[in-house]
């Protein structure tokens, strides 16, 4: 039998599923010639405006993309500009082997600055050994996740098994490849396909199967042609067939059709009709359904250069309406503006950074981490089943507070201050209850006070602290907690595009904690934002609602009240953060804080 040594490491590489190595060539089939760089542009609304900005047959349009290659077609830069921000990243390599070294990448973004990069080290045999992931806020490095690739040999198969750990030093189950003769098998315990079996065509891998796809026992068979395009995708279940998706093409490949069959599979729901042209660029989009209706047309028009690449796309829709089709209109126009190496063109190759001195630390000291963590993370996992884990903090005192915090909780924060009007020190502290995978979990507020040099428990609730994972996309919305002018101060945020931030304020009054002052902000960057501050000590409440225009910088107050509207002050206790609403007379909605 052959032995897998053969198998090139650039091939073994190329399909360990990493994302810079994909990213980095993606192009390379999509362009022709010896292309030095591309700036794309498009006349969508949606794009941000910039300087870079420009008219093109009495259009504006906005600048998407620039990319520089390589003269082997990978990138060494990329720029990318949308709404949200820009990003930025470089690629560097190594000019002996080819291979990639490092990726490093800038966010600009509405809510914030951030910085990564991810180191690759290689085998003798020149396949990756180590991948290092690192983020950077501010002049902070930390790591984000570390991934070991361990290279197992044999006679008929080379296995490769990549392990990961992750920020929090915990290791995720191995991702393991088997490569022999002419087939790949992926096995990815954690992917919504846990094993893929490929097989080359063409020199390319190819999946043919997949076990276990989204559901348990859901497998997938994929079909392709001599040239490696797929005929057909059937999905089984234990129950037997359950979908199926066929593909047809015409001799030059310039016209497919791809029929979608109804869930069991056995009828035809929908045949979609797609047109290309000589170079491989889609023309005509139409899907027609199974009862005789159709859908609308999307066309595209194109203008190539000498090398057969389009410099200008224009995107047409004709809307479908009761099976009639409308007017045929021009919705978007692409512009490409692109360079290329000459012979007497110079590669652009900025100098390989400074290797951080984390990485060193990271590759000698975090695999033994990882195996502590991992044994204690298996122990508080049997604490958690058996629910043998204590509820709430049963320590009465002791001379610092983290002695406080039970096994298996973690501690998120400590302020310390004066709460009452003797000279002894007082502090607050919220916890997260113990959890697995990071769950959704109760997270618990306790207030001490220090008497005769030891710290006493006083108080312990979970009600006015949100659970770990109410920010939505954010994560945990607990932000902070501290002491001033004798209250407890406790702050959340969360959301997405539009984002929340709630500020409570506690003090001990009538023989009890209750809430004396609420503030909530809500709404979206370029689009609005609405204050609310509630003084319920006094009664008085403010509400100020402002739009923002980014494109011009202008932000304008459109609504503002104050009135007055005493109530009694609730007990920390009976309060959760977003559930009490206030109505001032002249707006629409009511206010939740």
């Amino acid at each position: 039998m052959c032995s897998q040594q053969n198998i090139p490491s650039k091939q073994i590489n190329e399909n360990l599923d990493i994302g810079a190595f994909s990213e980095s060539s993606e192009d390379k089939n999509l362009l022709k010639g010896n292309v030095f760089s591309v700036k794309s542009y498009t006349s969508d609304s949606n794009q941000k405006k910039s300087k870079d900005d420009k008219v093109f047959e009495g259009k504006t349009l906005h600048l998407t993309n620039h990319i520089i290659y390589r003269k082997d077609g990978r990138r060494s830069f990329r720029k990318e500009v949308s709404v949200s921000g820009v990003s930025t990243s470089k690629y560097y390599y190594n000019e002996s082997s080819g291979n990639l070294v490092l990726k490093e990448s800038q966010y600009d973004r509405e809510y914030g600055k951030s910085q990564y990069s991810s180191w690759y080290f290689y085998d003798q045999n020149q396949i990756i050994s180590e991948e290092i992931n690192l983020e950077k806020n501010e002049d902070k490095i930390s790591l984000s996740n570390y991934t070991k690739y361990k290279v197992e040999d044999s006679a008929s198969q080379k296995k490769i098994i990549a392990s990961q750990i992750g920020s929090d030093s915990l290791s995720d189950p191995d991702k393991i490849y088997i490569f022999n003769q002419k087939n790949l098998v992926k096995i990815s315990p954690l992917y919504q396909s846990k094993v893929q079996k490929l097989s080359l065509l063409n020199d390319i891998y190819k999946v043919y199967e997949i076990e276990d796809y989204v559901v348990e026992g859901r497998k997938v068979y994929f079909k392709y042609d001599k040239k490696g395009n797929l005929i057909s995708e059937i999905w089984y279940n234990q129950k037997g067939l359950e979908n199926k998706t066929e593909f047809t093409y015409n001799n030059d490949y310039t016209e497919t059709i791809e029929s979608h069959y109804h869930l069991l599979g056995t009828e035809i729901a929908s045949k979609n009709y797609k047109k290309f042209d000589q170079h491989g660029n889609i023309t005509f989009d139409q899907t027609k359904y199974y009862d005789g209706s159709v859908g609308s047309i999307e066309e595209f028009e194109y203008q190539y250069d000498k090398e057969g690449n389009w410099i200008v796309k224009k995107r047409f829709y004709s809307e479908a309406n009761n099976g009639i089709i409308g007017k045929k209109k021009l919705t978007t126009v692409e512009t490409r503006e692109i360079e290329y190496y000459t012979k007497d063109s110079q590669q652009k190759s900025d100098e390989l950074p400074k290797m951080p001195e984390i990485i060193n630390e990271i590759r000698q000291n975090l695999s033994k981490i990882a195996k502590e963590n991992d044994s204690y993370l298996n122990e508080k996992k049997r604490a958690i089943e058996t629910n043998s884990y204590d509820e709430e903090i049963t320590v009465k005192e002791s001379e610092e507070i983290k002695n406080f915090t039970p096994k298996y909780w973690e501690l998120k924060e400590i302020a310390y201050g004066n709460l009452d009007e003797d000279e002894n020190e007082e502090a607050v502290a919220v916890y997260e209850m113990p959890n697995i995978d990071r769950e959704d979990a109760e997270q618990i507020l306790a207030i001490y006070k220090k008497q005769n040099e030891k710290w006493k428990i006083i108080h312990q609730t979970s009600s006015p602290i949100l659970s770990s994972q109410s920010g939505g996309m954010m994560g945990n919305p607990f932000s902070g907690i501290s002491i001033a002018k004798k209250s407890i101060v406790i702050d959340h945020f969360g959301g997405s595009r539009d984002k929340w931030e709630y500020t409570h304020r506690y003090r001990f009054q009538n023989g009890d904690w209750c809430l004396i002052g609420a503030s909530a902000n809500f709404g979206a960057p370029c689009d609005y934002w609405v204050k609310f501050d509630y003084n319920i000590s006094t009664g008085d409440a403010t509400y100020q609602k402002t739009v923002e225009n980014c494109e011009n910088g202008e932000k304008k107050v459109i609504q503002s009240q104050k009135i007055n509207k005493k109530i009694a002050p609730p007990k920390m206790d009976n309060v959760t953060p977003g559930d009490s609403a206030f109505k001032f007379p002249n707006v629409k909605n009511e206010i939740y804080y």
